[in-house]
């Protein structure tokens, strides 16, 4: 049973044989450098997480620091170091007093929120001062004792350290417009009187600040970034509509050491998290990035590489397709021109290109071997020729031709003595036919004798049929000194006659035209005559078949095998479509009778 890879034509083999390895070699290359990009790429992720985080970090602790820095010139101002100071501090003192304290403590803090636009600064101040109800920049005391991490701030405020946490407070100009804010609380203490608390003041930034910057450090869309401090309140998210979706899921990482990129199960759902402390405040930035949405860009990874080699393998099957087209192509051009040799195309030629591979090679061996096979035939031909020459010459030494032509021409001159005038003219185209069929034993005679031929035998075959017979030539004279090979006309006219007029009763007169137009280098007769007609497809088979054992007589086979193996296989007999009649074409090259004997 053969191989079914052998049941193929070549050319799907060829693509099989140049797609298949590089395909293998691709899947493997594939394979073996993919864990290698899934490797790159994640930590190439894990950083970008890092990085993210590092910097939202960082600008956190910024807005920290600036508060510190806020707090530390509030502290600092010698306004507020000298009113809060002062012995008398309080609300037993004038009314006057206390308000021209207030024009200069509020003309301070106007300053600063001036040029720190996005801060808000309070004092707070004893409950029984005036201004202490002003709730813009001041506030009471026992406002802050009202927060349920009062005992928080006051031991982190009693340690010397400020305490940041939530709280409501004023976002704008209109005091009673009030937001969720970040706010740091500062213990003022006295220059004068070391640790010696005078006062509290607080500096607040908007929550949504700090929302801000979580946004920008999350880097996926079902993830989380969010502050968290140490009490487990949470200060700021990304995200608040996923923040309460995983509160209620139970998926929340709570405040902890610090982790870099470790994987973690919170409930029912597992993520990747990140865990970095903020310096400034017992606060933690935590990012969470589910598994599922983690691991999706290395699927979308996969499912890229898997498109790309399939792109990459179509690529190489249609390259390999067009490849073996190409070379399976040449391949068939030769096998054509095989089959055109073998069926006796003799000018059989396959174009030389300029590659000098192996199939050129063979071309230019097929050449070579189409020319020595024409060689070998003209020889053979001029062989053949040259018998039958030598038998015709053998047989008009046996015949002595000139003895004929005389005895044919004193026939007519006696003929003419004796005033029988019809026996002269039939005896001189008598002799005058065979001159021109013989012709001193050459093949080529000129068109003008050849066409003279045709009319003398024309002349003769009227005495059998009463003149009944009309001959129209059309031959220009510039084509008449043209050469072409003898008797190629005749046997055409022959035919029209015998299978014609003198083979139908009824057919009381023929009319027959030849005619010759040159087109480009070769030269066209036309025989064209009006008698019963022939099948053209059965006349023209039977002109071509068996032409190489056509070799006796002067038959039409016989004339369309001369002219081939003459001029080469464009040239012949071929018969036409005719109205009425039978009408012939027989196409010779042009040549003078020096090229013509020179050519065969």
């Amino acid at each position: 049973m053969r191989n079914p890879i052998q049941k193929l034509s070549m050319q799907k083999r060829m693509m099989l044989y140049f797609s298949v390895p590089l395909i293998l070699v691709q899947i493997i290359l594939c394979f073996l450098c993919y864990p290698q990009v899934i490797r790159r790429y994640r930590e190439k992720t894990d950083y970008t997480v890092e990085q993210s985080i590092n910097q939202t970090i960082s600008f956190t602790e910024s807005y920290l620091q600036n508060m510190t820095y806020l707090a530390d010139m509030v502290e600092n101002s010698w306004v507020i170091q000298d009113t809060l100071s002062a012995k008398d501090f309080g609300g037993n003192r004038p009314y006057f007093d206390q308000w021209l304290e207030y024009y200069e403590l509020n003309r301070e803090f106007n300053s600063y929120e001036l040029s720190n636009s996005i801060y808000r600064f309070c004092l707070y101040v004893p409950d029984d001062v005036i201004y202490s109800g002003n709730h813009y920049f001041f506030f009471e005391n026992s406002r802050l004792k009202e927060r349920s991490d009062y005992v928080d701030l006051r031991y982190t405020l009693n340690q010397g350290e400020d305490y940041v946490a939530l709280s409501q407070e004023r976002s704008g100009i209109d005091k009673q417009e009030t937001s969720q804010m970040v706010t740091l609380y500062h213990r003022i203490v006295s220059k004068e009187a070391k640790d010696q608390e005078i006062g509290i003041c607080s500096i607040s930034v908007s929550v949504s600040c700090f929302q801000d910057i979580m946004q920008n450090a999350n880097i996926t869309s079902k993830g989380l970034v969010y502050l968290m401090s140490e009490n487990g309140r949470l200060i700021a998210s990304s995200s608040s509509t996923i923040m309460q979706k995983m509160q209620r899921s139970g998926g929340i990482l709570s405040y902890g050491p610090e982790i870099s990129m470790e994987k973690k199960k919170e409930g029912q759902m597992e993520y990747y998290a990140v865990r970095r402390n903020v310096n400034g405040a017992a606060w933690q930035m935590i990012s969470m990035i589910p598994k599922s949405e983690y691991e999706d860009q290395y699927r979308i990874l996969w499912l890229s590489a898997i498109l790309m080699m399939g792109g990459m393998i179509v690529v190489i099957v249609m390259i390999s397709y067009v490849l073996s087209g190409y070379y399976v192509g040449r391949l068939k051009k030769l096998k054509s021109e095989m089959a055109g040799l073998q069926n006796g195309n003799l000018n059989a030629n396959l174009p030389l290109e300029t590659e000098g591979d192996e199939i050129e090679e063979i071309y230019h061996n097929f050449n070579g071997m189409v020319q020595e096979v024409q060689r070998l035939m003209q020889e053979h031909y001029k062989l053949g020729k040259e018998v039958k020459m030598a038998e015709v010459r053998a047989l008009q030494a046996q015949i002595n031709p000139h003895f004929l032509y005389n005895t044919l021409d004193l026939i007519n001159w006696i003929s003419m003595d004796y005033g029988a005038e019809e026996i002269g003219t039939l005896t001189w185209n008598l002799a005058r036919f065979y001159r021109l069929s013989l012709n001193h034993g050459k093949s080529l005679i000129t068109i003008g004798e050849e066409v003279e031929h045709v009319q003398v035998y024309v002349n003769i075959e009227n005495y059998h049929f009463d003149n009944q017979i009309s001959l129209n030539v059309d031959v220009p004279e510039e084509l008449k000194g043209f050469a072409c090979l003898n008797i190629i006309l005749q046997p055409f006219v022959e035919n029209a006659i015998v299978h014609g007029i003198a083979e139908y009763s009824e057919i009381e007169s023929c009319s027959i035209a030849i005619r010759a137009r040159k087109e480009e280098k070769d030269i066209i007769f036309t025989i064209q005559d009006d008698g019963p007609g022939v099948n053209v497809e059965q006349m023209q088979k039977e002109t071509e078949q068996d032409i190489k054992k056509a070799r006796h007589g002067y038959g039409v086979r016989n004339i369309n095998f001369r002219l081939k193996l003459c001029f080469g296989e464009k040239y012949g007999v071929t018969y036409k479509e005719s109205e009425k009649g039978t009408c012939v074409e027989v196409k010779i090259p042009a040549m003078t009778m020096e090229e013509a004997e020179e050519k065969i």
